[in-house]
């Protein structure tokens, strides 16, 4: 291979190595040689007529073969250089007539990525000067020279030169900019274009998509986004409201504050500008805390031979491991299942019941047949790295405390028929009720004076079928002997073979009132002064004894 257009002892010039070489184009200015010469060496470009002959085709795409092109161009930009900044060359103006006149008018084009656009350059007057397309980036940087009168300059394929017009096909957002139709004279006949393209969003995360956050801190989600126009960004979560009540929130971060486990799911950035469709990136956020723990039930009633379940709802994250002990003890894993919990109703929208199912567990310890060893106080105890949390179930064969059903207003003068309900595993072989008279105001409604009474006991021994056991157990008794339209107040207590229940609560129930409301309505003002006579009685009394 040689190049023969270097020469140690006789530098090459332009006009040498053209006269050598067809040109492809001729320029005739200076100023435009410099223009073109120089945006050829920026972009690494080799113009037709800096080809030279080599012994093969082969060797054009050799390593050397370029290298010498570069050092012809190089040297060609600083010969060019001199002799422009020496005035060596002048301006060149056409010999007769006008300058060129621009016909077209400035417009801003706007068009939608892929589709095709005209810059139109239209002009009259040409004489011998040449068109120049040049580029200038919407996001700054140099200017690019695309074309010199019909030749197209850059590579890109996209771009065709049609007389005055340039199209380019298939934009794409980095075709945005203006557009400079110039011809090269002093003063510049410019005329200015500027394209928009638009296209649909985009939006990525800026924080991991899993978010891993302890409960009672705080964390921001972030997005960035593109797009042209500017996007509208918004955040949702998938399947429900925000923390905050609120189904969308705008900006490029949402703050979540003092997070718990409801805060948990998945949270959307959606970016929006009329454009393409939406585009959505997604993060999940965990929250970390320590266990929860709730009992089904924290007291459970059964039998000899009966089948047991004791059922306690763990909570937690990361999971809780779970353990039961019986009065103390820790018992086997083969007495225990876990389950995924799924509640029946919640009151929640649908996320956070999603991450509420997903955090609860269903743990139980199953017991076959029970028997009266296996009564006692079962522990359900819940630990992970955040701390440990236990629930107790009180397993017995006590009964249950009675509930009394019977009416408050009775239906007889000195008798009353007191009912109750219980369940209890095993029969009932003995209640007690205790009752008095109520101390529930110091007046009554007739002017006269209430002190409550002493508690009456009755006792008695359940018989027969009565005694038979099993959920839920109705019982009855009637009290006699009582007083006329006067307030009582009762409690009751049943027991089986392990011993008493708790009491019931205090129920008030009178006795017929109807004759009672007549006799002190017919005897209120004889009465009265006997009312007084009391009370100053027991105000003596009571002054005595203290």
């Amino acid at each position: 291979m040689y190049c023969i257009c270097i020469n140690k002892n006789e530098p090459p010039t332009l006009q040498a190595y053209r006269a050598a070489e067809r040109l492809d184009f001729k320029v005739k200015k200076v100023q435009l040689d410099l223009d073109f010469l120089t945006t050829c060496e920026q972009h690494d470009l080799i113009s037709t007529f800096l080809n030279f002959k080599v012994p093969n085709a082969h060797a054009r795409s050799s390593r050397l073969y370029r290298s010498c092109q570069r050092r012809i161009l190089t040297y060609e930009v600083k010969s060019v250089t001199k002799n422009y900044q020496t005035k060596d060359y002048e301006y060149y103006y056409p010999e007769a007539g006008d300058p060129p006149v621009f016909i077209a008018r400035p417009q801003t084009f706007t068009v939608e990525v892929g589709q095709s656009v005209i810059i139109p350059c239209d002009y009259n007057n040409p004489g011998v000067n040449m068109l120049i397309i040049k580029k200038l980036p919407a996001g700054g940087g140099s200017e690019k020279l695309l074309s010199v009168g019909a030749q197209r300059v850059t590579p890109d394929q996209r771009v065709a030169i049609t007389g005055s017009r340039l199209t380019i096909s298939h934009t794409r957002p980095r075709d945005a900019g203006t557009f400079l139709c110039h011809f090269d004279l002093e003063p510049p006949v410019q005329l200015r274009h500027t394209l928009d393209v638009q296209y649909a969003p985009s939006v990525r995360g800026l924080v991991p998509t899993e978010q891993h956050v302890a409960r009672g801190s705080s964390i921001t989600l972030e997005c960035e986004v593109h797009g042209n126009p500017e996007p509208i960004l918004r955040w949702s979560r998938q399947g429900g409201k925000l923390p905050s009540g609120h189904h969308s929130t705008q900006g490029v971060r949402l703050t979540l504050e003092k997070v718990d486990r409801w805060a948990e799911g998945t949270y959307l950035c959606t970016a929006v500008n009329g454009i393409g469709d939406p585009a959505s990136a997604a993060m999940t956020v965990t929250v970390e805390y320590p266990p929860e723990v709730t009992a089904e039930k924290a007291t459970v009633r059964t039998g000899e031979g009966d089948q047991l379940e004791l059922v306690c709802i763990v909570r937690g994250r990361p999971p809780p491991d779970v353990v039961w002990t019986h009065d103390g003890t820790p018992l086997p894993d083969t007495m225990m299942d876990t389950q995924l919990y799924r509640p029946s109703h919640n009151t929640r929208d649908t996320a956070t019941t999603y991450a509420h199912t997903l955090l609860a567990h269903r743990h139980s310890l199953s017991i076959s047949p029970v028997t009266e060893k296996d009564f006692g106080t079962y522990v359900c105890i819940a630990e992970n790295a955040h701390g440990q949390t236990t629930a107790m179930i009180q397993v017995t064969g006590l009964p249950e405390r009675p509930r009394v059903t019977s009416s408050p207003n009775g239906g007889e003068s000195t008798r009353y028929s007191l009912t109750w309900q219980t369940h209890t595993y095993f029969p009932i072989t003995d209640f007690i009720i205790k009752y008095r008279k109520a101390h529930l105001d110091l007046w009554q409604g007739n002017g006269s004076l209430v002190m409550a009474g002493t508690w009456a006991n009755v006792s008695k021994e359940v018989e027969g079928e009565a005694r038979l056991g099993g959920p839920p157990r109705a019982m009855a008794h009637t009290l006699t002997n009582l007083e006329v339209a006067t307030d009582y107040l009762a409690i009751v207590r049943v027991r089986n073979r392990y011993g008493w229940s708790a009491e019931s609560q205090h129920f008030h129930f009178s006795t017929k009132k109807a004759m009672a409301v007549l006799q002190s309505t017919s005897g209120a003002r004889s009465g009265a002064a006997v009312t007084w006579l009391l009370l100053l009685l027991f105000l003596l009394l009571s002054g005595v004894l203290t």
